[in-house]
């Protein structure tokens, strides 16, 4: 009898658990939107249990309002949970509440720098396609002028000269990772000095940390490798942040 009684238990356990797997919570397949409770755009796609093409605006207190976008899918859990961690630590997390209907946050945690503490986000995100509105990318491409310009042709890096990139070709401008190959002027010793060098190599670089301010988005870093002969004194790699 007890055994009759156990069997009986494992069986309406058994139904119980089918019953809840087929009350999860099935989204609508293709693009979600939403605006944070900061004001900040959201876009994602839910396709055969995956969550793909994150994209998202976070704010890290006084440090500014980056932008993350990734084309990798991570899945839906079955309680309708899923988390997209970007390689610079903010995420963005969601839950299927109902399959027009998903709840969530974005969060930047703490960083190492004066102004720029945890913050948090919420939102609630619907079924459809939404334009996620840009501002112009632009960079600061001469330490000397401060002028912003979208995919500069030359960028000087030092207040002499002694630094100069030129016939620089992009890709990916306007994305949170931007890259371009061209050609360096390094300098070594002044006009008149002896021990004067000059090279010309070739250089490829990145410029990231890309942050809204005011009407542009700004990229705060660069870092970039020189190809070919370099003056002596000259690091091979370097990067900086471009104020």
């Amino acid at each position: 009898m007890g055994r009759i009684a156990a069997l009986t238990c494992a069986l309406v356990l058994g139904c119980g658990a089918a019953s809840a797997g087929a009350d999860a919570v099935v989204p609508v397949a293709g693009p979600w939107h939403a605006t944070t409770s900061a004001g900040l755009p959201v876009t994602f796609e839910a396709s055969a249990g995956q969550v793909l093409n994150s994209r998202f605006r976070f704010r890290w207190g006084f440090c500014g309002t980056f932008e993350t976008a990734s084309q990798s899918s991570v899945p839906i859990e079955p309680n309708g949970h899923w988390k997209y961690l970007d390689p610079r630590g903010p995420w963005i997390e969601g839950t299927f509440v109902a399959p027009d209907r998903a709840e969530g946050t974005v969060t930047a945690p703490s960083r190492m720098l004066p102004g720029c503490p945890e913050t948090k986000a919420t939102f609630v995100a619907e079924p459809g396609e939404a334009p996620f509105e840009q501002a112009e990318a632009v960079v600061r491409a001469d330490v000397r002028t401060r002028s912003l310009v979208h995919a500069p042709k030359n960028m000087g890096l030092k207040r002499d000269g002694s630094l100069q990139l030129y016939d620089l070709h992009w890709r990916d401008f306007g994305e949170p990772v931007a890259h371009a190959s061209g050609r360096a002027y390094l300098r070594r010793g002044c006009s008149g000095c002896r021990d004067r060098e000059v090279r010309r190599p070739r250089v490829s670089l990145l410029l990231n940390e890309l942050t809204q301010q005011g009407d542009y988005r700004v990229y705060l870093q660069i870092r970039y490798t020189f190809h070919g002969p370099i003056p002596h004194g000259f690091a091979r790699h370097g990067s900086r942040i471009l104020e």
